[in-house]
């Protein structure tokens, strides 16, 4: 599905990741009152977040763990209320990039790497 709506952080389109799992939830604040009874305040409604993996080169792991490093990042994506793009201020947690074994001798990427993270929107 994502190789139809693919995304983009800032103005570059990333590659196809091998998952991609979209959570939306609602921030609210409950309080109690004097009588006991709770007092709830939405904050927030569609806070997404988005757990992902990608097995890449090693030019597309080096992108990825600058990204991680940034305080936040621009991104493109489809949304489904939408019907179209929407750009959300996300940034990445639980960067995570092992080497994929024996890929080394794949041609053209210095080796390939099987990157995970979770965007967490703003």
């Amino acid at each position: 599905m994502l190789i139809d709506y693919p995304v983009k952080f800032g103005n570059e389109e990333i590659p196809e990741p091998e998952e991609w799992s979209e959570e939306s939830s609602v921030i609210e604040n409950v309080n109690q009152t004097e009588a006991g009874t709770d007092q709830i305040s939405v904050t927030r409604y569609d806070k997404l977040s988005v757990s992902c993996s990608f097995q890449c080169s090693h030019r597309w792991a080096s992108k990825f763990k600058v990204y991680s490093k940034a305080d936040s990042i621009s991104v493109q994506m489809y949304d489904i209320e939408l019907g179209g793009y929407k750009t959300r201020t996300m940034r990445i947690r639980s960067f995570k990039a092992d080497p994929v074994k024996d890929s080394r001798r794949t041609p053209n990427t210095n080796g390939l790497w099987k990157i995970s993270f979770y965007l967490e929107e703003f």
